[in-house]
């Protein structure tokens, strides 16, 4: 794994760059899955829904405890929350983290 083009990714999550995503990814020395889905955190919490719809098959969006898909809610990244609901697990939520997301968007991560 080049650990530069890993920081790359992540940066490029953070910030929304759908095509150097694009492009990273498809790299055989960058690992999207990489400490613990970085990478999708970074693009869920932002609520980069294009990053995220790359990386869902690339990554595990039940790393840290779904935490891609409590980040999107808690955010009110509703295209995000869509995205990301489906493939992941909130059966080990703890009440704080209901209670950090809107009314609205819980019914959505429902288990």
């Amino acid at each position: 794994m080049n650990h530069d083009l890993q920081r790359m990714l992540e940066d490029a999550c953070w910030d929304g760059e759908a095509n150097l995503v694009a492009s990273l990814i498809a790299r055989s020395d960058v690992d999207p899955a990489a400490h613990h889905s970085t990478a999708l955190l970074h693009a869920a919490h932002r609520g980069h829904w294009r990053c995220v719809q790359m990386l869902i098959p690339v990554s595990n969006p039940k790393a840290r405890n779904s935490e891609a898909l409590w980040r999107a809610a808690k955010h009110r990244r509703m295209k995000t929350v869509r995205l990301l609901a489906p493939v992941s697990d909130t059966s080990g939520w703890d009440g704080w983290m209901w209670d950090d997301i809107p009314v609205a968007i819980r019914e959505m991560c429902s288990p």
